[in-house]
């Protein structure tokens, strides 16, 4: 009998071994994951911000970018429900960021992600400041009236620094919408200027501001009280948006264009907008055929595509006897541009009205030569005051570069006159004319206009080709 208890006993102690080997399961843990996660944009870095699930186990939250290869996590603090992070030094571009839960024991939620950008020097250097349209100085107003151009894309307005009537420094801020503003209580002391520069945001929600280089508005003070407009400024920038010639005439008045879109109505308008990546903005294109353009359908044996003032034209951008006035603008000639032995005015000074209206008084001329030549030609009222070719150099430095030209006229029969033409990259200087004692009026004309484009004779046409020539940047200063 002792023998029959001995398996019983083993069977006992195996199933009680058996038991004991069972591993414990464990529940699994679920940690919620982070909801509404949204990105900012910004500069050099990116805001991310984000709802916290609901458990009151988590106790940090970790973000992922580059695929994982960077991170950063922040700990948790009792009792809030949202929750946000600013990752700094990256460069600019776009990013995907993945953002997981963790509570104290290392257990995880699943990730979620949101795509953020970042915008850096490259983008901050692609802007341009808003730029003015016309600016005014009004002395029965002691204010400036300023007439604007649209502003590019994510401007949200422009910051202007000036000096008021007590010579304390003040500022304003003229939002994006404006399209004209006033600096009040202005003050019109020597030299005096504005200081303006645009505020840009790449996105609506982006939480940094960028900013452009200051530009400076000169306003010279006024001669007198008599509450007349006694310094005036006309600006034309191209925007690469309106009409052209609306755009053109809205500043320099009337139709204030001359074409050949008459001759060559397949072609399209003569003056064209277009982008201009060494400038960096919109400029204006001039463009001349050799056939079958012509000088507006009325004479043919010519060619003339350019701008003016003129009668039409606001006072302020016409220069009357005794005016004191500067002109600014920008051109380039193409690299292959040929002129011809006869005459191919890219610029013009040129009596407005009266009876020796037809020969231009300052010419500004491309020749063929061996080598080619730029010149600067002058015609006086009379054949005893004409001074001719006052000027002459080498064409072949101003092709194929931007060219800024400022010339400073005071207006009369014994006018002073300078010209500096120079080169926009290095500011290396081409050309530089002055003379303090020059015929610069017409007798019986009532006031001197400026033209800028091409205007060239068709006396030997097999020495020109199609060409166009670009503006940019026209500037009209006056002082009485």
């Amino acid at each position: 009998m002792k023998l029959l208890w001995i398996p019983m006993l083993l069977c006992l102690f195996n199933v009680t071994a058996c038991k004991k080997k069972i591993p414990q399961t464990q529940p699994k843990v679920t940690i919620h994951e982070a909801r509404s996660l949204t990105a900012y944009a910004g500069k050099d870095r990116v805001k991310l911000l984000w709802e916290l699930p609901g458990d009151t186990k988590v106790s940090r939250c970790t973000v992922y970018w580059n695929n994982g290869k960077d991170s950063i996590s922040v700990n948790i603090l009792p009792g809030i429900s949202r929750d946000s992070l600013i990752i700094g030094k990256l460069q600019q571009g776009s990013y995907t960021f993945y953002l997981a839960v963790f509570d104290s024991k290392g257990n995880s939620s699943d990730k979620v992600s949101v795509n953020g950008n970042a915008y850096g020097e490259k983008y901050a250097d692609s802007l341009k400041n808003r730029s003015i349209r016309k600016a005014d100085y009004n002395v029965a107003k002691g204010a400036v009236d300023i007439t604007w151009n649209d502003a590019a894309k994510g401007a949200v307005g422009t910051e202007m620094f000036f000096k008021d009537s007590t010579g304390e420094l003040r500022n304003v801020f003229v939002p994006v919408y404006y399209t004209n503003s006033t600096i009040k209580s202005f003050n019109a002391s020597k030299d005096s200027v504005i200081r303006y520069r645009t505020l840009f945001l790449p996105e609506i929600t982006a939480i940094d501001t960028f900013y452009t280089s200051y530009d400076t508005l000169k306003i010279t003070p006024p001669a007198d009280e008599s509450g007349n407009v006694d310094y005036t400024i006309g600006i034309l920038k191209a925007d690469g948006k309106t009409d052209t010639y609306t755009l053109i005439n809205s500043v320099l008045g009337g139709t204030a264009e001359e074409t050949p879109d008459c001759s060559h109505p397949s072609f399209g308008p003569h003056i064209r907008q277009e982008f201009n990546k060494d400038l960096n903005e919109p400029v204006f294109a001039f463009y001349l055929h050799v056939t079958p353009d012509n000088d507006r359908c009325v004479n043919f044996d010519r060619q003339r595509c350019e701008i003016k003032t003129y009668g039409p034209s606001p006072d302020s951008l016409k220069a009357f006897n005794g005016d004191q006035m500067i002109f600014k603008w920008k051109f380039r000639l193409d690299d292959g541009f040929q002129p011809s032995y006869s005459f191919t005015h890219i610029h013009q000074l040129k009596a407005g009205d009266g009876p020796n209206d037809g020969s231009p008084i300052i010419t500004i001329t491309p020749r063929y030569a061996n080598p080619e030549k730029l010149q600067i030609i002058h015609n006086g009222d009379t054949k005893n005051t004409t001074l001719g070719t006052i000027k002459e150099v080498d064409l072949t430095p101003f092709k194929g570069a931007w060219i800024q030209a400022v010339e400073n006229v005071e207006f009369g029969s014994h006018g002073t006159y300078s010209l500096v033409l120079k080169k926009v990259s290095d500011g290396t200087v081409l050309l530089s004319y002055s003379n303090n004692d020059i015929d610069l009026w017409r007798t019986g004309s009532t006031f001197v206009r400026p033209k800028w484009g091409i205007y060239r004779s068709l006396n030997h046409p097999e020495q020109l080709r199609d060409e166009k020539v670009l503006f940019a940047d026209f500037l009209i200063e006056k002082k009485k």
